[in-house]
């Protein structure tokens, strides 16, 4: 179990509730009336999941063959143990062949894979993203219809607090339909590439729900980075999950999360993002649970399917992994996904090129009115360490 996280007194920062002083008299007599009992009570709430009793699902087995993995100039293992986001043509895909976009938080390039019966196929062809040698910190992969999109976290560097600009960025470019791979010209260019520049980052610094935590050297969480241990978190923004759908991007966020469980989401126009018009954007909250925070997100039929786990605070590791449906909608502003499973990760086995496994991708193998069968990859397993989950509606 955890430490708990430390009361912050009056009105969070976010709008998401009032935690009042009671007085050190009072809280001295309260600790001599309850005692060890109101601790505990306290280590229940905080640790309390969204909702409870989530069924447990174990993966259908062993991770995923990947081959040799992929092969990266610089880092190689390091990089091929960050893939931090997937992007992959819908489940009902005729073909039994599926070409899929991973995200690296490692270096510049994207790479594609093939998903097959239980194997993950990398391909050779890498997609270099941007041509500046800076870090995009790939977070989050999206498909909708015939254009790709990658998203850099647009937060600070974890260990330091140092600024990022190179993350800063939201890439697109077309995908050829023939080969389900990146669309290329005679010379190998990419076709329809274009770069956001920082027109994300300035749309959240304008946001009243997102600019406090968008700035310079805005630490992660609550807690002192590793580093820099004399510095303060603050909750700066770090983007860490996309969706794609009818021409709307949808960003999800590992933090800033709440005290209360909760953490924004923000739609914009594509269109709108990289040609320079209006990007009509809409800032929505959804529970996720405390601590945690967005990891993942994947547009399907009947709504945006959501990975979260734990926040930016190494406190929070233990919370778990969890996957759940949100269908849009709201009431004042907060939307309450249907939670639908906990992912039981303890006992994976791992392979000599494995450090951890930290679930940062989802995609769909299959979906019909009863089950969800998923493939979840993670950072830390080298090429993602593939798991599959069959989880019920």
């Amino acid at each position: 179990m955890f430490p708990l996280k430390p009361l912050r007194m009056g009105r969070d920062a976010m709008g998401y509730g009032m935690i009042r002083s009671c007085g050190g008299a009072a809280v001295a007599a309260g600790f001599a009336q309850f005692g060890l009992a109101w601790l505990a009570l306290a280590a229940i709430s905080a640790l309390a999941d969204v909702p409870p009793n989530l069924p447990l699902v174990a993966p259908e087995g062993a991770a995923w063959d990947a081959g040799d993995g992929f092969a990266f100039a610089r880092k190689p293992k390091k990089t091929r143990r960050s893939v931090s986001g997937i992007a992959c043509p819908p489940a009902s895909d005729s073909s039994s062949r599926r070409n899929c976009l991973l995200a690296f938080d490692e270096g510049v390039e994207a790479r594609f894979a093939t998903i097959e019966a239980g194997r993950l196929v990398p391909l050779a062809d890498r997609v270099i993203l941007r041509s500046e040698d800076e870090e995009l910190d790939g977070e989050g992969a999206a498909l909708d219809g015939d254009w790709f999109y990658l998203t850099g976290s647009h937060s600070a560097k974890r260990s330091t607090c140092a600024s990022n600009p190179g993350s800063r960025h939201v890439i697109r470019f077309r995908r050829d339909p023939a080969t389900g791979e990146a669309a290329r010209d005679a010379s190998g260019k990419l076709l329809g590439h274009a770069d956001s520049g920082t027109r994300l980052w300035d749309l959240m610094a304008s946001l009243p729900d997102i600019a406090p935590y968008v700035g310079e050297r805005r630490c992660l969480g609550t807690e002192a980075p590793e580093e820099a241990p004399e510095l303060k978190g603050q909750r700066g923004v770090n983007i860490e999950g996309m969706s794609a759908t009818k021409g709307r991007l949808t960003f999800g966020f590992r933090g800033p999360s709440s005290i209360d469980g909760r953490v924004p989401l923000l739609s914009v126009d594509a269109a709108g993002l990289f040609d320079g018009g209006p990007m009509n954007a809409k800032v929505n909250f959804i529970e996720v649970g405390k601590r945690r925070g967005i990891r993942d997100l994947q547009a399907i039929e009947s709504g945006i399917l959501v990975l979260a786990g734990p926040d930016d605070d190494a406190a929070s590791v233990d919370v778990g992994w969890i996957v759940g449906l949100w269908d849009g909608g709201t009431t004042d502003g907060v939307g309450q996904p249907q939670w639908l499973a906990k992912l039981k990760l303890d006992g994976t086995v791992r392979n000599s090129c494995d450090e951890d496994i930290k679930p940062e991708a989802i995609t769909v193998l299959e979906d019909n009115s009863n089950v969800l069968r998923i493939l979840i990859l993670s950072d830390g397993m080298c090429d993602g360490g593939p798991l599959s989950f069959r989880i019920r509606r």
